[in-house]
């Protein structure tokens, strides 16, 4: 099966329209047309119920998804593989959750760089449940989250620590007043989601929910507001005063995990690179 239509499905499944895939793989809309009916006919299967207007994903399509992504991942993996040069031995492909790149991981890859200058990386960004899923499949070395999953067939090592704060654009603003001053919801997992339901006297309603630290600073800066920031990232503004801590709350500090598959055989070139990871945080002083 040639991976353009695979490409082209997912593409298809994306946008919903034959027109939008067609210019995003510069491609004819009678070309995307002609791959889906090759790729229906090799499956045996209708992919799409098509409609005015409308196309949707039949059920066969719907299953086919996670398939075709993990082929075209594969292939992608395939090309870098024997692409790489004989001086870079060693590849790695490390995953972690969207808000985890910009607080934590973002500044290690040069660290990992400097320290295996024979490394080929390769990131993704993705939730918890995709990531674990890729280790699953082989397709991802290294996932670095905050819940890990607790599956027999995953192995967990602590890497290092993020320091929560309440932060606000409001000087002298105690938890009593977060909920009147436009709250801002930054996702940071589910034992953090069930720990901040205990710290305030009534429900907080977020104006904005977010998986991303960075939209949320932006936007406490620019509208107003209250969220919990990244001390490293909130804290040149609360140096500056642009931004101040909610009183009577304290700090919360939510453990990194490095999790990779238990029996795999590229353990023993993970287990240096995992060191690593953990050299480059202080271990935390409290967890969740």
């Amino acid at each position: 099966m040639e991976i353009g239509l695979l490409r082209t499905f997912i593409e298809v499944t994306r946008t919903r329209h034959f027109g939008k895939a067609a210019q995003n793989l510069y491609l004819t809309q009678s070309a995307v047309s002609f791959r889906i009916r090759h790729l229906e006919e090799l499956v045996g299967v209708p992919l799409f119920t098509r409609q005015r207007n409308n196309i949707l994903l039949t059920t066969a399509g719907e299953r086919l998804i996670p398939h075709a992504e993990n082929i075209i991942k594969n292939w992608q993996m395939a090309l870098q593989d024997v692409a790489i040069s004989v001086e870079q031995d060693l590849q790695l492909v490390l995953g972690g959750i969207t808000n985890l790149w910009g607080t934590f991981l973002q500044s290690t890859l040069p660290k990992l760089a400097e320290s295996f200058p024979n490394m080929a990386i390769r990131t993704e960004i993705n939730n918890h449940l995709e990531l674990t899923r890729s280790l699953l499949t082989g397709t991802l070395d290294l996932a670095i989250l905050l819940d890990p999953p607790s599956l027999k067939e995953l192995s967990q090592q602590e890497i290092g620590q993020i320091e929560l704060v309440l932060v606000s654009s409001h000087p002298k603003l105690t938890s009593d007043q977060v909920q009147d001053h436009e709250f801002i919801f930054v996702d940071w997992g589910m034992a953090f989601n069930l720990r901040i339901n205990k710290l305030f006297k009534r429900p907080l309603t977020p104006i904005l929910h977010t998986e991303q630290s960075q939209i949320a600073l932006e936007f406490v800066l620019s509208h107003g507001g209250s969220a919990f920031l990244p001390l490293v990232l909130a804290g040149p503004y609360l140096e500056s005063g642009k931004l101040h801590r909610v009183s009577n709350i304290k700090p919360v500090k939510r453990t990194v995990y490095a999790v990779y598959v238990k029996e795999s055989e590229r353990y023993p070139q993970l287990q240096p690179i995992i060191q690593k990871l953990c050299d480059y945080e202080l271990k935390p002083e409290m967890t969740l």
